[in-house]
């Protein structure tokens, strides 16, 4: 039974602790590791007093270990590939962290069961992964590891300025007359959003404020629960986000017709780069190797990539480049494209992984959702709702979503760590209405500067591949013009090799 109990917050935030503006009053020392590309990133200014490595060939180079990168890596693992990641770690924004033979997920946590209207080429990679199969029983492709599906009594739960309710929008008549103008949409809510309909971009180029309020008076309450949506998966709120992307994000599934199942193993969505990972020949596989530059020489390509472990400077001689990394480097790694996607604007989070020593004496709730004063702060995952190995460990992800701009204050981080896992605790421990920060054993914090591309308004439907100056360097991602969704990554490595192969 969910609890009813009210919990008046504060109006703590972590944008005081990044700005000076906090006075700690917890003494407790934190065990605390981080892990942070943004660092990482400055070595291509770094590097220029490195010392030339190795010279390699290889017929095609792949930027990024992420979703896209991996799916891309897949379609031609048995020809001459190598993949370039610049972290240690593969997984990108699905990354995941593991602690005393505990797993668990540090970016994308979760995906639902998929229409069989969505994009073959990707359904059918999923389905030779052995991820998905059809369910007949409801018209889905669903998963194979039925384990890992979250039981709908134990979905979510939302704490509000005003106490707990069950739904982000709850029921009204209101969210009745909301749900009816988007009913029409269902069946046209595609993924990839390279099928959708040509005669529905025009709704890419207004923002989902503006169409809901041709048709509905949005109470204030029920806005700032769509603006949390959005936000949560989208990077900002429902004034910025386009239109089709707000539609896309209710319609594009059939929620409210049928049962869909929602998948979240302990690690999040690095159990798909797992699965893609397995496949791939290790060897080719190259982390912590960061590509500086990218020259056309003749009839091929040099790319200069620092050996981040070695500090060295390799060269990799290529025929063909994906380019699946985050786009807002390539201003600097190949300037003549850079420009393509100089409008880009990505989302900045923060996740911190708590791992307690004791199970708790409280419900479990696989996501807890936070409508408070603090707008950043989105809440957290409980894995005591999902799978576990370790039954005497619980791990507590919790999510803040910054603005864009606001970025810049992740350079304080490792500096006001201490400050920062203690007030995102106390924000859990209110939610319990317990203190449980002595059982917190272990916390790590991941910092994605670019976490996600928001997909505001005139976004959508903008392939720079149309328009890039190199036919043999192809842009996979989805900060290309695409959702900021699993099954929109895959399928823009999928479309990538098919683009490179077609010149």
């Amino acid at each position: 039974m969910k609890r009813r109990s009210f919990i008046k917050l504060s109006s703590f935030a972590l944008t005081g602790v990044l700005t000076q503006s906090y006075n700690p009053t917890n003494s407790q020392i934190y065990d605390i590791s981080i892990r942070s590309d943004m660092q990482l990133g400055h070595l291509i200014f770094e590097s220029t007093s490195f010392p030339e490595g190795n010279i390699f060939s290889t017929d095609y180079l792949i930027v990024g270990g992420g979703i896209a990168g991996l799916s891309a890596a897949c379609q031609i693992r048995s020809r001459d590939f190598v993949l370039c990641e610049l972290s240690e770690n593969l997984g990108g924004s699905s990354s995941s962290q593991s602690y005393a033979g505990e797993i668990f997920s540090q970016g994308a946590h979760y995906d639902l069961a998929y229409p069989d209207y969505y994009g073959q080429e990707t359904l059918r990679f999923l389905k030779d992964l052995g991820v998905i199969f059809y369910n007949k029983n409801v018209g889905l492709w669903d998963f194979v590891d039925s384990q890992y599906l979250i039981p709908a009594q134990v979905e979510s739960n939302t704490l509000t300025k005003d106490g707990f309710r069950e739904q982000i929008l709850t029921p009204s008549e209101l969210k009745d007359d909301f749900l009816k103008l988007l009913f029409s949409y269902l069946p046209e809510m595609k993924m990839p959003t390279r099928l959708i309909n040509k005669e529905l971009w025009e709704l890419n180029k207004i923002s989902f404020t503006k169409f809901l309020q041709r048709s509905l008076v949005l109470h204030p309450s029920f806005k700032e629960g769509i603006d949390y949506q959005m936000k949560d998966d989208y990077g900002a709120d429902a004034d910025k986000i386009s239109a089709l992307a707000g539609i896309h994000y209710y319609m594009c599934r059939p929620y409210y017709t049928k049962d869909v199942s929602l998948f979240s193993p302990p690690e999040g969505n690095y159990y798909f780069i797992k699965k893609m990972v397995n496949t791939l020949p290790k060897e080719n596989i190259k982390t912590s190797h960061l590509v500086r530059s990218i020259k056309k020489t003749g009839g091929h390509f040099d790319v200069q990539v620092i050996n981040i472990k070695h500090e060295t400077v390799d060269t990799y001689r290529t025929q063909k480049i994906i380019y699946a990394g985050q786009k807002h480097a390539l201003k600097y790694v190949f300037p003549p494209d850079g420009y393509l996607f100089k409008n880009n604007e990505y989302a900045p989070w923060l996740i911190i992984n708590f791992v307690l020593n004791a199970k708790g004496k409280s419900d479990s709730f696989w996501q807890n959702e936070f409508l408070t004063e603090d707008l950043h702060f989105m809440g957290f995952i409980d894995n005591a709702s999902q799978v576990r190995r370790k039954e005497n460990y619980r791990v507590f992800t919790a999510y803040y979503c910054f603005d864009s701009i606001q970025r810049i204050l992740f350079a304080s981080i490792t500096d006001k760590a201490q400050e920062i896992v203690t007030e995102t605790i106390k924000k859990i421990c209110l939610y319990f209405n317990q203190d449980i920060s002595s059982q917190v054993e272990k916390v790590f914090i991941k910092v994605m500067g670019h976490a996600m591309p928001i997909p505001k308004i005139g976004y959508l439907f903008n392939d720079k591949n149309l328009v890039r100056s190199e036919p043999n360097i192809v842009y996979a991602g989805v900060d290309n013009s695409r959702l900021p969704l699993l099954f929109e990554a895959l399928d823009s490595g999928i479309q990538a090799v098919v683009e490179l192969d077609l010149v």
